[in-house]
């Protein structure tokens, strides 16, 4: 936003106050009744698609400062994308479809930073997995964002099982059926990718398909924590940790797909347990910032110092406090999604 430094905080500032107005000025225009009437809506469909593409993009330029709130252009993207009937078929205008690629996959990562449900429905195309569709013809979903379709399709269904897993906790509900559907996608999520082994040989992968992997095992983390919820000191989470650390430390800085890098490494480092773990967390967010100015970067950090701060203390006082496993599991698990659910950074 401020041309590498050519331009000043004051000019910037005024091009997006200006922007601003631009997209709000638009939405008002539009009547919410008439958004959805299919006439209006194809005799404006390149006006509405201009002012889709145009706020995913500005959505996306507020992530990048250091107090930027993206939840209004995710939800204002969603009620275009509904409007548009982009939930139901793919855009033909490349640019258009860029913009629906970039805002399914901002959807689901917020959603699993929020720990909460995407706003896209579940039946929307771009959540059925489709490889042939989405990852080999131009745009690539996969290239844009470093993770194949297929994978963020299994991430959508991890962030609304871990849903209901929260909301089952809350009513007393039987978890039965809950957790057959999660072991049903665990299989399918093995299955998918049965070509992993974890951290790689040195040179003998690209650096696109080591930030693939670390999106597989970041959804197995995810699976573990939030959906079977297991202990961040558990057997399994700490193997998962260690492996999604090895692949994200064959990513050099500034290689290129590591760019894409901050939502698996930000949610593994919060499971982070180890001295020695932890200092390598800080030394590769250090190394990642000095590369990519992205502000918020330092807000993800604060918060994981935060995490490893409190919850450690939670379970220090549970350890002697003759707490069981769920009442100590549940005060921490808790902790952590209040924090999440309040915070207001996103990166991506």
């Amino acid at each position: 936003m401020l041309n590498f430094g050519l331009t000043s905080i004051d000019i910037a500032a005024k091009r997006q106050q200006r922007m601003l107005r631009t997209l709000g000025q638009n939405l008002l225009s539009i009547d919410a009744e008439g958004a959805c009437d299919t006439t209006i809506v194809t005799s404006n469909k390149h006006e509405r698609e201009a002012l889709l593409t145009a706020v995913v993009l500005q959505g996306i330029v507020v992530a990048q400062t250091a107090d930027g709130v993206l939840e209004p252009h995710v939800k204002c993207a969603s009620w275009l994308m509904q409007a548009l009937g982009y939930f139901d078929e793919i855009p033909q205008n490349p640019i258009t479809r860029m913009a629906v690629q970039r805002f399914g996959m901002v959807d689901v990562m917020l959603a699993i930073s929020r720990q909460r449900r995407p706003y896209a429905p579940q039946n929307f195309i771009l959540n059925q997995p489709d490889h042939n569709r989405w990852d080999t013809t131009e745009p690539s979903f996969h290239k844009m964002t470093g993770c194949p379709q297929p994978l963020m399709c299994f991430l959508v269904r991890i962030a609304h099982l871990a849903c209901d897993v929260s909301e089952g906790l809350e009513t007393n509900t039987d978890e039965s059926a809950i957790l057959n559907e999660a072991f049903k996608l665990d299989t399918e999520l093995r299955a998918w990718g049965s070509g992993y082994s974890g951290i790689p040989v040195q040179c003998e992968r690209s650096p696109l398909d080591i930030l693939t992997e670390c999106f597989y095992w970041t959804a197995h983390l995810l699976l573990a924590r939030r959906v079977f919820r297991d202990q961040t000191c558990s057997p399994r989470v700490q193997h998962l940790v260690r492996v999604c650390f090895g692949l994200m430390d064959h990513l050099s800085t500034g290689c290129g797909p590591d760019s894409s890098l901050p939502q698996p490494f930000y949610i593994a480092a919060r499971e982070a347990i180890s001295s020695d773990d932890r200092a390598w967390v800080r030394q590769k967010h250090e190394s990642m910032t000095a590369y990519y100015r992205e502000q918020q970067r330092n807000s993800a950090m604060e918060l994981i110092e935060q995490i490893w701060e409190t919850t450690d203390k939670l379970r220090e006082l549970g350890n002697g406090s003759g707490w069981s496993r769920e009442i100590e599991l549940s005060i921490v698990d808790n902790y952590v999604q209040a924090l999440d659910r309040g915070a207001c950074f996103f990166i991506f």
